[in-house]
């Protein structure tokens, strides 16, 4: 999508914390790269003058251990061991002249999904992955329609 302006910012306002139970640091593309690989891939800034901005304001992911069985009989049970919680709150501002909010769409989404036991590493990173696809295509599916309601006075420029 091209929008009249002269430049797209993303602005983190999330920090994620480099501790357990956060894993974004450990991921094979957190959530705040996947949404600025996004603003990369989709939109464009072909005017002089004026910004859009990207707030992100949640891209969080958690890995928290579930209860196994640990007694004789667990042995001989694959169960899952972890789930895994992914949250995005994205926001796409356009600013006017004065640097004010001249039009504005948010959009959040979130996903879950557990781990088994005994998963390989490259199999946790294909869900850590997947999920991160998922968490931003839905994010993505929410916001869309609407840049082109809300900043339609900023798009279709050639």
């Amino acid at each position: 999508m091209q929008f009249d302006v002269a430049r797209i910012e993303v602005i983190s306002e999330y920090k994620a914390p480099a501790i357990s139970p956060h894993i974004e640091y450990d991921m094979p593309v957190s959530p705040e790269k996947a949404v600025n690989n996004w603003v990369r891939d989709r939109l464009k800034a072909v005017g002089s003058r004026g910004i859009m901005r990207v707030v992100i304001k949640n891209a969080s992911a958690t890995e928290t251990p579930l209860a196994t069985d640990q007694s004789i009989t667990g042995v001989f049970k694959k169960e899952q061991a972890a789930q895994v919680d992914l949250a995005l709150d994205v926001s796409i501002q356009m600013l006017d002249e004065h640097q004010f909010i001249a039009a504005e769409v948010s959009g959040k989404s979130s996903r879950s999904r557990t781990e088994p036991e005994g998963q390989k590493l490259n199999e946790r990173d294909r869900l850590l992955y997947d999920l991160t696809y998922d968490l931003v295509k839905g994010w993505s599916d929410e916001v869309t329609p609407n840049l082109s309601a809300a900043f339609s006075k900023w798009m279709g420029v050639n």
